[in-house]
């Protein structure tokens, strides 16, 4: 019951939300509409998102690595599903995207389907060792399999190298 109780609060927060976001949009709209200066658009709609954001980690600060990272594995799976979307369709992905495609064309294609494809086998083939070994990052998972008589740091810088290398 615990669980229902927490997904429909959940469900509560993302309403208002995003009825927070339709209502600011609408303010912009019409501020834009009246010949609001662009410029000043700009600027309120980009200190609006951070004070937004930096609002909302200053209520859900936390000093637990597992409510850090997995929010203390409560979040159900339609939730998790529409962060990772999120986070996987974000502007910086479809502008980059784009970008490509336009400058490359064709062979542009490639990195598409390399970011998707490598997205998808890190989701499938690697995500389910770190929750399996109750781990959150793979320098973590890898200090914790291949430690060896030198501890784990030796492990964790490697893991730390070749992730900042690809």
């Amino acid at each position: 019951m615990r669980n229902d109780a927490f997904f429909r609060r959940l469900l509560r927060y993302y309403g208002w939300y995003t009825v927070g976001c339709v209502i600011f949009l609408l303010v912009l709209s019409i501020l834009e509409k009246e010949g609001f200066p662009r410029a000043w658009i700009g600027y309120l709609f980009i200190f609006s998102s951070i004070v937004v954001y930096a609002g909302i980690g200053v209520i859900s600060r936390t000093s637990d690595v597992s409510e850090y990272y997995v929010a203390g594995r409560r979040v159900p799976a339609l939730f998790n599903g529409m962060a990772t979307a999120a986070d996987w369709m974000s502007a910086a992905s479809f502008i980059s995207l784009a970008g490509g495609l336009y400058v490359l064309g064709f062979d542009g294609l490639a990195y598409i389907l390399g970011w998707t494809g490598g997205y998808c086998l890190v989701a499938l083939l690697v995500a389910p060792y770190l929750n399996k070994f109750g781990h959150y990052t793979i320098p973590d998972f890898l200090a914790a399999r291949y430690s060896g008589p030198w501890g784990s740091t030796p492990v964790r810088i490697l893991a730390v190298a070749f992730t900042v290398l690809v």
